[in-house]
């Protein structure tokens, strides 16, 4: 197999150059772009198959069995979530419009697993009304409500309880969460007491844990996974359901690692397997929470090119018809991506050039500083691993309408998401 150029590393698979620029899934993004309009969301339904298969076969394969639950958050749009629907996947839910959006593609009951940090009783009460496999329970006060409610309904409810262990991983600290500063869960002592001591209605399966969010090391993951059985064994907690969570990473520019998200799944597997020989503990059903390792590599944003100015420092910037609405990221967290522009992607650049956003704020840039041959007004620029936090992300300041996005496989794109209009943009004002 040819190996492909750098600057198509990050991109979907099976992405190619040809004649007419860059193609995924059999489709050139020009044409994309000229069909459909810009700022444009593409998905490539292989990517998605692919990375969601290895997840589900590797924990799938675990001793006590396992499931994969897609997490939401990182992408929640129908059409993507009934296609990892069919490739076996649950799906990991932190609302009450999360938990809607799971039914509405067909996940239900046993396949359902909500969590979050501070859920409403709006959110346990679709949760209830769902049926859900599993509730993460994040601290004792929401215990007490959600025991309220389930006794109220007649029920009893599957619980495990997140705790945060204060294992660091490397990541930006705005998306950390197993630090013992974490809003997220609660201390290894509080965890052990609460599956001691549930309020009725609830019954506790066992523990979960994230540490973080766009891992690349994945080594204090599984280092967690190690720990967890011994922590289960030491404080005599049941441990029939152990969640290891998510977090792996993903390649956003050439430079970066590439983790492979079956094999990372099959290392924690191993890992927990070994953990709990040594701890003389049965192995337990494990679950694991992906969402921007399958998502955000399957994901591309395709913008126009509107205008190019040099500014007084010399520098020149490209303006594009999108920006902070569609990708928080960069203003978020200083998110790096690498840009190209999506007819002639590995010509030699001619200089580097700062990507602006159209939004009314200096944060509002989608790359600062990337080589690029000659721009020109009209171009199609596109940046890849934007499947994850992005759409589920977007949002209408300066009234800009949210893209649209389209599924692409086998040559063929289809609309998957229909551009906001100005219309629907004060359909909630009276």
């Amino acid at each position: 197999m040819t190996e492909r150029p750098s600057e198509l590393l990050p991109f979907p698979d099976g992405t190619v150059e040809g004649p007419a620029g860059i193609s995924i899934g059999g489709v050139p993004l020009t044409t994309l772009a000229r069909d459909f309009g810009t700022p444009l969301y593409v998905y490539d339904a292989s990517t998605l198959r692919r990375r969601a298969g290895s997840i589900v076969s590797a924990v799938s394969a675990a001793p006590s069995g396992g499931r994969a639950a897609f997490a939401l958050k990182s992408l929640s749009t129908l059409a993507v979530l009934r296609l990892l629907h069919e490739e076996g996947m649950g799906a990991d839910c932190a609302s009450a419009g999360e938990i809607a959006a799971a039914v509405r593609a067909g996940f239900a009951g046993a396949s359902l697993v909500i969590h979050g940090n501070a859920k409403s009783d709006a959110d346990l009460q679709a949760a209830i009304a769902a049926d859900a496999g599993l509730v993460v329970v994040d601290g004792r006060d929401e215990a007490v409500r959600l025991g309220a409610l389930c006794r109220a309904a007649g029920r009893v409810q599957d619980v495990l309880v997140r705790i945060a262990p204060g294992i660091g991983v490397d990541t930006h600290r705005h998306i950390a969460t197993g630090h013992h500063g974490s809003k997220f869960g609660v201390t290894p002592a509080e965890g052990a007491s609460l599956l001691h001591d549930l309020p009725a209605g609830l019954r506790g399966r066992g523990l979960h844990i994230h540490l973080g969010s766009q891992v690349l090391e994945p080594a204090p993951l599984v280092a967690a996974a190690r720990w967890l059985p011994a922590f289960a064994r030491d404080e005599g907690i049941p441990l029939e359901v152990l969640d290891v969570g998510g977090g792996l990473g993903i390649r956003y520019t050439p430079s970066q690692a590439d983790p492979d998200p079956g094999q990372h799944t099959s290392n924690l597997v191993t890992a927990i397997a070994e953990a709990c020989s040594d701890a003389g503990l049965a192995v337990p059903e494990i679950i694991v929470e992906p969402g921007r390792s399958i998502s955000g590599p399957a994901g591309v944003t395709l913008y126009t090119v509107i205008g190019l100015k040099t500014v007084g420092d010399g520098s020149t910037w490209v303006a594009i018809d999108g920006g902070m609405g569609d990708n928080l990221r960069v203003g978020l967290y200083g998110a790096i991506y690498a840009p190209v522009l999506a007819a002639r992607p590995t010509m030699a650049p001619i200089g580097r050039f700062r990507i602006a956003g159209r939004h009314c704020e200096s944060t509002d840039v989608i790359a600062d500083g990337v080589d690029l041959p000659a721009p020109a007004v009209g171009d199609v620029m596109a940046v890849p691993a934007t499947g994850a936090y992005h759409q589920t992300m977007a949002h209408s300041y300066n009234l800009f309408g949210r893209p649209a996005a389209v599924l692409v496989e086998a040559g063929t794109a289809r609309l998957i998401t229909r551009r906001e209009t100005l219309d629907e943009l004060f359909a909630r004002d009276l």
